[in-house]
């Protein structure tokens, strides 16, 4: 049965309403404009990770896919210097090389007042972390008050918006070096535990990780995201093809060997 119009519109509201746009969305207006001006492309690579999924599952300790991912990524950017060079525009275009890479996560959790809003956590030269470390550093990203882990951004995020683009302007155009450390050589962002591929977002570092769920035959599709300043297609390709081979091999051995580990201490 159809309603009558009236009847309809005494029904639904014919207001809607405002709110003041919250603070804690900020960072990610500024990230979305200091992205506006990176020449990025995507990448897609269909992965196969059945092996690596049978090993994860037969470890006792929990170790979340982002974790394998920005641990196999670290050692691809260890071995192709290419992915740890930042475009910096002033005084003079140059490429900055970092001498590690420094992985940024965002991570969708409740702040103290309720608010769901994202955070950026970092992990440093995560190439050279142990598996076990970085999940700890993730669970603290997830968990941890958020004045202790974001702390530096949230002082940011409270600035007048004139500040903050002076600082961002600043960070992300002047100073490879700084740009590194507080942004990241590379960044994640899945959604893949939602069951969703996120297949492009805002890219502020070198490159950026994204992948969705496995299917039933262990394949995942993986996306990289690529500053066209620094990088070519052939180039983003090719570190893919290194980072499916790393995740099939050192990452399978360091599971393995954390598996050993724990039956050891058992004993």
């Amino acid at each position: 049965m159809i309603m009558p119009e009236k009847q309809l519109e005494n029904m639904v509201p014919n207001k809607g309403s405002r709110r003041v746009f919250p603070r804690y969305r900020s960072t990610v207006l500024d990230i979305i404009r200091v992205s506006q001006s990176v020449p990025s492309f995507p990448l897609i690579r269909t992965m196969q990770l059945d092996e690596l999924c049978r090993v994860r599952r037969a470890c006792p300790v929990r170790i979340a896919w982002s974790a394998l991912f920005v641990k196999a990524y670290g050692i691809v950017c260890a071995q192709m210097p290419e992915l740890r060079e930042l475009y910096v525009r002033y005084p003079r275009k140059l490429l900055y090389l970092h001498p590690h890479s420094v992985a940024s996560i965002s991570v969708h959790r409740l702040d103290e007042a309720g608010n769901e809003r994202l955070i950026w956590g970092r992990w440093t030269a995560p190439e050279s972390t142990p598996l076990v470390e970085l999940q700890e550093r993730l669970d603290a990203f997830s968990n941890a008050p958020i004045e202790e882990v974001f702390g530096e951004g949230l002082w940011l995020e409270r600035k007048p918006a004139i500040f903050r683009r002076l600082v961002w302007w600043w960070v992300t155009n002047w100073t490879g070096r700084q740009h590194a450390k507080r942004m990241g050589t590379f960044s994640i962002s899945s959604v893949g535990g939602h069951g969703a591929l996120n297949l492009h977002h805002p890219l502020i570092t070198t490159s950026s990780l994204a992948f969705g769920p496995l299917n039933a035959s262990g394949s995942c599709e993986v996306v990289l995201i690529c500053d066209h300043r620094a990088l070519d297609g052939v180039l983003g390709a090719r570190a893919m093809e290194m980072l499916e081979r790393t995740l099939n091999s050192k990452i399978i051995e360091e599971l393995s060997q954390l598996e050993r580990l724990t039956a050891n201490e058992a004993a």
